[in-house]
Parts: C-alpha cells; structure tokens; sequence
C-alpha cells in the first residue's frame, strides 16, 4: 500500500515574525499646525522607522476623515493615494511628505464634528501600518 506524503510549506522566521506582526516599522506623523481652517492645506510629514525586516512600501494612503458624533456617522472629505516603491531598511529613518486639502464647506462645530487623518502604510506583504491622527479645524482668523 503506498503512502502519500503531503508536501509541507516551511515557514521561516523571517514568515513567522511576519506572520505576526512582529518587527515591523514604526511610523510618526508631524503637521505643521496644531489647528487648520476651511479651505487650508495640511502639510504632513511621516517618518518611518524601519522594524527587524527589510521591508518595501508598496502603497500608502492618507484620508481626511470626518465623525458625526451625534449621528455617528463617518464620511471620507478628501483622499490622497501614493503607489510607490520605497525601501524600508532595518533601524533606518525615512521621511514621506505630504498635503491634503481641507474643504472649504467643512463643519467647524468641534462639540459635534471630529476630524481626523487616516494614515495607511501598506508593504505589500499582507501587513499593513495604520495611524489615527486628530485634527482640529478652527474658525478663519
């Protein structure tokens, strides 16, 4: 009688770690402004910190996001979208700068309506880096 063998994928560490999260590059955002106004730009910057692993940044996305508090509601007011090709070296520091435009028509109502920046760093390697930044939209001085 034969016997069958199945063929077992041999995971390595480096597929592990990757597996499960671990080592992955760590990411900062710095603004230039602490509060924006309606029709201003956002001027970002996101430095990354390269994990254990090389890694290569594929893609990454940058979503002006406001939050009806009271409705609870999210709605997406503008987007910015990047597909490149970056390498992210072990204990290594990168920069990436950006500008997203805040809309003229926002609702400046900060008791009702939170504002926020969506950071997503894809590596292409099914992981992915995500932030949350706060921002505040005031009144036109």
């Amino acid at each position: 009688m034969p016997i069958f063998r199945e063929q077992v994928k041999k995971m390595t560490l480096k597929d592990y770690l990757t597996k499960l999260k671990i080592g992955l590059p760590k990411t900062m955002v710095h603004l230039d402004k602490q509060v924006y106004e309606a029709g201003s730009v956002i001027n970002g910057t996101i430095e990354i910190t390269g994990g254990m692993l090389k890694n290569r940044i594929k893609r990454y996305d940058i979503d002006l996001v406001g939050i009806d508090s009271k409705a609870f509601v999210e709605e997406t007011l503008n987007s910015h979208s990047v597909f490149c090709s970056l390498e992210c070296s072990p204990n290594q520091t990168g920069k990436i700068s950006f500008f997203i435009d805040v809309p003229d028509d926002i609702k400046k109502d900060q008791n009702t309506f939170q504002y926020s920046l969506m950071i997503n760093i894809d590596l292409g390697n099914a992981n992915n880096i995500t932030q949350n930044v706060p921002i505040m939209i005031g009144a036109v001085s």
